[in-house]
């Protein structure tokens, strides 16, 4: 049964008509494989045996091309074998030839005059034997038939006038243009139909024939969809499913589609197979991938223009390649297949040969080393060049794990010894720090190993980012290694200073938890001297990681620290942040000292640079950075997106670009009483050998602890912390926000004594250090924990020392805590205290206020929503606030100890922020009764 085929059909019967009338005719049948041109060229043959007339059948083949006169032996044969005399005498003793042994092989010659004598004797043949009755000569496959059965069919169509002789021909699509004398009997076709792919109406009727009226529509679309219509492939995929047992039912889809896609590969297999031509060609355009253009696949391929043009009609046309006007493979299984039918020793000469071509016509590095990674071997001083080249432009474009796949195959072929070698793990090392840390230590060390002489070893273990000395053991013994054979910095000049201030930075780095290398790190210090000694990158990172050490043992004052990150920041350009010191360690040091701001409009520069290369892993180190210098600022909210943002940005595979976003968020928790943060931190995979890390760990455990009321387990959490603290040399004030909670959680749990030494302890360090936020909470807490006046007192102490230039959050707590005690007292300052204390927290657009950080102390109190402060400065708000309560420019001036012109740039930036025109816009932005 033929569906959707009545204008194909008229045209059939039609012909066979004009025939029988004495007019002779050439019928063309056309379209793509699978589309159903052999079925009209069966139903032609029915036609014409219906109508009496004879009927020659022949079809061609391309394993059988070879063989000259292969076709018209076919239509001869059964004719010169026929006992009735179809064949004149004279037409038999020209055909002669056809049935000896002549183009029996493959290759066989033929004479011009034997062909000619073939030529002759078909046609008179043809014409006596037309002379009785109709003859229809049926030949399939005309793009196969081989060129001396051509010159004879196309003998034929030239002189079919006056004969009843009707020749059926189907032509694949695109296989007209292959050979001159196919296009020539296309072209003299009177009578042309194509066969086209079955709506999806014909193929729901055949799906419902096939497996009943209980079918699906949705089994239908699916067959359709993977058939594209034509008539051959669905009867296959039809086939299929009924063998395998399929009922046509929508719960089966997936399962068609799989036997769909198997049954296109298998097509596609016999096409390649088939036709040598278009498997060439898409040999050549898999290989060329998305380079390919019509002259490198030419060249590539070897085939003529006209070749490459029919084999991309073919597979276009088999839906296989884009219809964008471009070369493109549009379906994945052609590339999968071509792979796979590559040998290897082909697939590296074509790859090989791609690789000079694309060279040949000016593309770039990386489309040239695509090629050079598919070959078996890197040859030559060029294709190792190439590949060096492609991993710079990949890492410029922010492709490190294409830079790393580039070097590590220019690596493959080279001997195991040698410079070169050295050279390349070096260039592969710097690409892996960023996706690979773990294979990046081991290259160094090759690298190092491979060097030729000291001087080159220390040049590559100082490229070595500084992190990275502090998280690898191995990589901090190579150091050690290195670094003991350079003289002392102070003896060297020039390079050789660089490179040994560079390896003690990094020896340091390494020995953050050794309390004699922790020691040692202030007068070190001293030694580099002030502003003249970082003008050199070298002196900056070594300045930078000793000011962390001696921030750590608390043998420094933050005077001294935001002075010297100061100078450091004045001289680190923000190009330089993914390899800089700066960018690892000041942020912190300096949101302990109180002193944030210093970092900020370098941070932000930094961020903008890292946002024009794309860099990811970057931009979440800076986030993160960010969110600490804000947090120190009193901007919660913005301080907090930050934070997240860097969490967001690195990569969880990763652990060490997840290290100081991690710290930001628990930083934050902590300072903001966040559970859902503090159990995000913990969430986060990674060991407790960063000290930096167990130390968050464990303060964030802590906390959860406590808010569970499980005290006990709470401060077994802290006094661990500590202990190991300790062990370390981290006895800093920077780092001893451990004693705060363990003396308060002693203090809940009536450990008066144990509590008040705590805090004692971790009042002194906070002296020591000088940094207003530490003072204060370590009065705050000493006075919490100590009962009558002296309580008062301390926390009064507190509130003077946070209230000049310490954090907002600190005060406001304080203030709570200090109007609470005075309440007890039935005092009326205690209730203004406590108003004042959680308008600032609002201010501050803190989450929850209690008498003290970590809420470890009774007495949480919620504040109100979030408020419009929050875009405001501390100083802006205050003058903002002021000013909203009817204050004048100079009363403000006079009460904050600023000048006026301080004033009216506040409110300037106040109205900016908040998006008002003036004073008395201002009293409904902020709230103010």
């Amino acid at each position: 049964m033929l569906l959707e085929r009545e204008p194909e059909l008229t045209v059939l019967r039609k012909a066979v008509l004009e025939v029988e009338s004495g007019r002779g005719a050439l019928l063309l049948i056309d379209g793509e494989a699978g589309a159903g041109t052999t079925a009209l060229l069966r139903e032609l043959v029915r036609l014409g045996e219906d109508a009496g007339a004879h009927v020659l059948r022949s079809g061609g083949a391309q394993s059988e091309r070879q063989f000259p006169l292969g076709v018209v032996r076919q239509l001869v044969l059964p004719l010169l074998a026929a006992r009735d005399p179809l064949v004149p005498d004279a037409s038999r003793a020209m055909l002669g030839v056809v049935s000896g042994g002549v183009g029996r092989n493959p290759g066989d010659e033929l004479g011009t005059d034997t062909l000619a004598s073939v030529l002759h004797g078909l046609h008179t043949a043809l014409t006596g034997l037309s002379a009785g009755r109709t003859v229809v000569v049926a030949v399939d496959d005309l793009h196969w038939v081989d060129e001396a059965s051509l010159r004879a069919l196309a003998f034929l169509a030239a002189r079919l006038d006056g004969m009843r002789v009707l020749i059926g021909v189907v032509l694949q699509d695109g296989g007209s243009s292959r050979d001159p004398l196919v296009r020539e009997i296309a072209d003299a076709a009177t009578h042309r139909l194509r066969a086209e792919a079955l709506s999806e109406q014909a193929t729901a009727r055949l799906v419902v024939d096939r497996f009943g009226a209980g079918s699906d529509s949705e089994f239908a679309a699916a067959c359709h969809d993977l058939t594209s219509g034509r008539p051959k492939e669905l009867r296959v995929l039809l086939d299929r499913a009924q063998a395998q047992r399929l009922r046509g039912r929508a719960v089966e889809v997936e399962r068609v589609r799989e036997l769909g896609r198997s049954f296109r590969r298998e097509r596609l297999l016999r096409l390649l197979r088939r036709d040598r031509v278009v498997h060439t060609f898409a040999k050549a355009l898999v290989v060329l991938a998305d380079q390919a253009t019509e002259d490198l696949v030419v060249r590539l391929s070897g085939l003529s223009r006209d070749e490459c043009v029919a084999a991309r009609s073919v597979l276009w046309k088999a839906r296989l390649l884009s219809g964008s006007g471009r070369l493109a493979v549009h379906d994945p299984v052609l590339t999968r297949v071509v792979t796979e039918s590559l040998e290897a020793e082909e697939s590296s000469r074509l790859h090989r040969a791609a690789a000079a071509l694309l060279d040949e016509y000016g593309a770039g590095p990386e489309e040239i080393a695509v090629q050079l990674l598919h070959v078996d071997t890197v040859r030559d001083a060029w294709e190792v060049d190439q590949l060096r080249a492609a991993a710079v432009a990949a890492r410029r474009r922010g492709a490190p794990d294409a830079a790393a796949r580039y070097l590590r195959r220019a690596l493959l072929d080279l001997p195991m010894a040698g410079r070169e070698r050295a050279d390349l793990l070096v260039e592969l090392t710097a690409v892996e720090w960023d996706t690979d840390p773990a294979s990046a230590v081991r290259h160094i060390e090759q690298a190092a190993h491979l060097m030729p002489d000291h001087r080159r070893r220390a040049e590559v273990v100082s490229r070595t980012p500084l992190h990275m000395a502090g998280i690898d053991r191995r990589l901090a013994d190579l150091v050690r290694e290195v670094s003991a054979r350079f003289d002392d910095p102070g003896a060297l000049r020039g390079y050789d200073r660089e490179l040994a201030l560079r390896l003690e930075a990094r020896s340091r780095y390494a020995a953050i938890q050794d309390p004699e290398a922790l020691a040692s790190a202030g007068d070190r210090l001293a030694e580099l001297g002030g502003d003249a000694a970082l003008g050199s990158g070298a002196e900056r990172e070594l300045c930078v990681v000793l000011m962390r050490a001696a921030t750590l043992n608390g043998q420094i004052g933050t005077g001294n620290i935001v002075r010297t990150a100061q100078q450091v920041l004045d001289h680190e350009p923000t190009h330089s942040a993914p390899i800089s010191a700066a960018l690892q360690i000041l942020p912190w040091m300096l949101l302990v000292a109180d002193a944030g701001d210093v970092a900020s409009s370098w941070l932000e520069a930094a961020l903008a640079h890292a946002q024009r290369q794309t860099k990811p892993a970057l931009a979440a180190l800076i986030e993160a950075q960010r969110g600490l210098v804000l947090l120190g600022r009193g901007d919660i909210v913005v301080a907090r997106e930050c934070a997240l943002r860097g969490l967001e940005l690195a990569d969880r595979n990763k652990p060490e670009t997840m290290l100081v976003p991690a710290i930001a968020v628990g930083t934050l928790a902590l300072e903001l009483q966040d559970d859902t943060l503090a159990e995000r931190v913990l969430e986060i995979a990674g060991s407790d050998t960063d000290l930096r890390m167990f130390m968050m760990r464990r303060c964030l455990r802590g906390r959860l602890a406590a808010a569970r009321g499980d005290l006990p387990a709470a401060l077994a959490q802290f006094l661990d912390c500590g202990r190991v603290l300790d062990g370390a040399g981290w006895v800093g004030a920077a780092v001893s926000m451990w004693q705060v909670s363990a003396a308060l959680l002693h203090h809940r749990l009536g450990r008066t004594e144990a509590a008040i030494e705590l805090a004692e302890e971790n009042h002194r360090r906070a002296l020591s250090w000088g940094a207003p936020t530490a003072l204060g909470r370590a009065l705050h807490t000493w006075g919490a924990v100590t009962d009558g006046p002296k309580g008062i007192k301390l926390l009064r102490r507190a509130v003077e020392v946070l209230h000049d230039a310490g954090s907002p959050l600190e005060l406001s707590r304080t203030l709570v805590t200090l109007g609470k005690r005075l309440q007890s007292a039935a005092s009326a300052e205690g209730d203004q205290l406590l108003v004042r204390g959680r308008r600032l927290a609002e201010q501050s657009q803190a989450f929850s206020v209690g008498e003290h950080a970590g809420g470890l102390v009774r007495g949480v109190t919620p504040t109100s929503d979030p408020v419009v402060r929050s875009v405001l400065t501390r100083g802006e708000a205050k003058v903002a606030e002021l000013a909203a309560r009817g204050r004048s420019n100079q009363e403000i001036a006079a009460e904050l100890e600023i000048s006026r012109r301080a004033v009216e740039k506040h409110l300037t930036n106040s109205y900016r922020k908040l998006g008002i025109e003036g004073r008395s816009a201002l009293v409904a932005a902020l709230g103010v009764s």
